[in-house]
């Protein structure tokens, strides 16, 4: 009951308290420069159509939603430009980005990134630029997919760890927890560097730890999918199971799979295709939005046989029905700030810069309280 009593008004009297500052103030030491670098890029980022679009070339022609190419069109001009090499995805214009989107991969497993003019279907390979540094450092840290989401799976359990124990350092006991709230400018800047940490700590508290939660999810999806499934069973957001592929039979085209997937989600509009070179042994998928061209959080996702151009399965994604559904849909809109038009993606990125300015202020504090003492008897010489 002592303990109890303690934690409640009077945090600072508990043991373990320090054995938390510990933990608090190494982790964020030694991932400072992480979460600086990984929250200013995710910051960017929120706007990475806008920014690619100002990348482009200029004499494309504009985008028309009523004059765009025909997928089999932009594929012909895609294998005519690349005939060594196959097209793993083609994304299709939008008001947002207005060219067609072709990633393309060649026999190596290597790939590169090219580009399609909205109306005319002509393709060109896209020249890396300072945005595609940006995000793959977000995504995989310039490590390739596999190593660099790990990595970046193991920054966000730190981060969640920054969470959990900066909010038990927080609490100040009922009697005072209100003064972590704000900042005091009527005093030294040491001061309200110190309040600014608490301040913007607990404020900004939900979206870091979701930010740090759904990071550890995009690195260990299956894991993860599989540990919410326990907890709440998954409807809606379990994914299908797909019929076995026919390789032996042949007959499908690509415009026949484009119009039995359009029956298929009859209310979905065409923004993805994945294996849309029809390589035999992996599905051709028809992600077809059912709301706005920037919403991928609703949609209609249709696997077809690239042989016979079958429809094997039709995930309605985000017809949640579960808490695990929920949970598991809003893991990415939440993270990259993608619903809900231009002002959710300006506040997630002024969320962003305010984690950076977290993280600066929390090495101030570090300063503050230990470095510049050591730094002043170092550098200090005998009278």
């Amino acid at each position: 009951m002592g303990l109890f009593k303690n934690l409640l008004h009077h945090p600072r009297r508990v043991w373990a308290r320090r054995m938390v500052f510990q933990v608090h103030l190494w982790s964020g030491v030694l991932l400072s420069l992480y979460l600086v670098l990984i929250s200013l890029s995710g910051a960017l980022m929120v706007y990475h159509d806008a920014l690619t679009t100002s990348t482009l070339p200029q004499n494309l022609r504009p985008y028309d939603a009523a004059k765009i190419a025909s997928v089999p069109s932009v594929m012909q001009a895609a294998q005519a430009a690349f005939p060594n090499a196959a097209v793993s995805s083609l994304t299709l214009p939008s008001a947002r980005l207005p060219v067609f989107q072709v990633q393309v991969q060649r026999e190596d497993g290597s790939s590169f990134q090219a580009i399609a003019d909205p109306q005319s279907g002509a393709v060109r390979r896209l020249s890396r630029s300072w945005v595609d540094v940006v995000y793959e450092f977000h995504i995989e840290l310039l490590l390739g997919d596999a190593h660099g989401m790990q990595w970046n799976g193991i920054g966000a359990a730190g981060l969640l760890l920054l969470a959990v124990t900066g909010v038990l350092l927080w609490w100040r006991g009922m009697a005072r927890w209100w003064r972590g709230l704000g900042v005091s400018f009527r005093t030294n800047w040491r001061r309200i560097n110190y309040d600014l940490h608490h301040a913007l700590g607990i404020w900004t508290l939900f979206l870091v730890s979701w930010w740090a939660v759904s990071g550890v999810y995009f690195a260990w999806d299956k894991p993860f999918t599989a540990v919410v499934n326990r907890i709440s069973p998954l409807v809606g957001m379990r994914e299908p199971e797909a019929a076995a592929l026919r390789p032996e039979v042949v007959g499908g085209t690509l415009q026949a799979m484009l119009e039995r997937a359009q029956q298929a989600s009859p209310h979905g509009r065409l923004s993805t295709l994945t294996n849309p070179s029809l390589a035999a042994g992996e599905p051709l998928t028809a992600y077809m939005n059912l709301r706005s061209p920037e919403d991928f959080a609703h949609a209609d996702i249709v696997t077809l046989d690239p042989r016979s151009g079958a429809v094997l399965s039709v995930w309605h994604y985000g017809e949640n029905h579960s808490v695990g559904d929920w949970l598991l849909w809003a893991l990415e809109p939440l993270h990259f700030g993608t619903l809900w038009g231009p002002w959710m993606r300006a506040a997630w990125c002024v969320f962003g810069v305010a984690l950076a300015v977290l993280t600066i202020t929390g090495l101030l504090m570090y300063w503050n309280r230990f470095l510049r003492f050591r730094w002043r008897a170092l550098t200090q010489h005998p009278a």
